[in-house]
């Protein structure tokens, strides 16, 4: 009977003692691939940093001399200079877009909302003018709640970052 009581026990702390290593295990695999995960992109580098590397590396391999070197760095410059502007024509075009594209849905909105007044009686038109204001104040005051949230949170959708997983 002894030995069914010793090897009850062992069998026992053998389950806890597993259960204690997995434990740690998986929060160590989840602490590691929360905080830096292998598959995670790297900090991006500065044009400059790139373009420098690209130099190095080109004068490293090409055997470059350093009139070659002026060069390259020039021509990478100004292939640079010519990327941002591209960029910024194309943000113009969106900043454009987006404005048009404002000021139409807000003229359909207004065509819809001149089509609900023709639709009501002439004292439903008041009534209808107050749950209009309503709803803009509901709009304005959850907008403000919002913005406090983040304010206090850092986040825009109000949710609290997590915990930082201990090493």
């Amino acid at each position: 009977m002894p030995r069914s009581k010793a090897s009850a026990f062992l069998s026992v702390l053998l389950v806890f003692a597993s259960g204690l290593a997995m434990g740690a295990v998986g929060y160590r695999l989840y602490a590691v691939r929360s905080v830096a995960s292998p598959l995670a992109a790297p900090p991006r580098r500065s044009p400059d940093e790139v373009r420098n590397m690209l130099v190095n590396s080109m004068k490293e391999k090409v055997n470059l001399d350093d009139a070659q070197v002026a060069a390259v760095q020039r021509v990478y410059q100004d292939q640079h200079e010519g990327f941002d502007k591209v960029n910024k024509n194309y943000q113009e075009l969106i900043d454009k877009a987006h404005g048009e594209s404002a000021r139409e849905r807000d003229r359909i909105h207004q065509g819809a909302l001149a089509q609900i007044k023709a639709l009501l009686r002439p004292e439903q038109v008041p009534l209808y003018e107050k749950w209009r204001a309503d709803l803009a104040a509901r709009d304005a005051e959850r907008k403000k709640q919002k913005k406090q949230q983040h304010d206090r949170d850092g986040r825009p959708d109000g949710r609290q970052f997590p915990p930082p997983p201990r090493p």
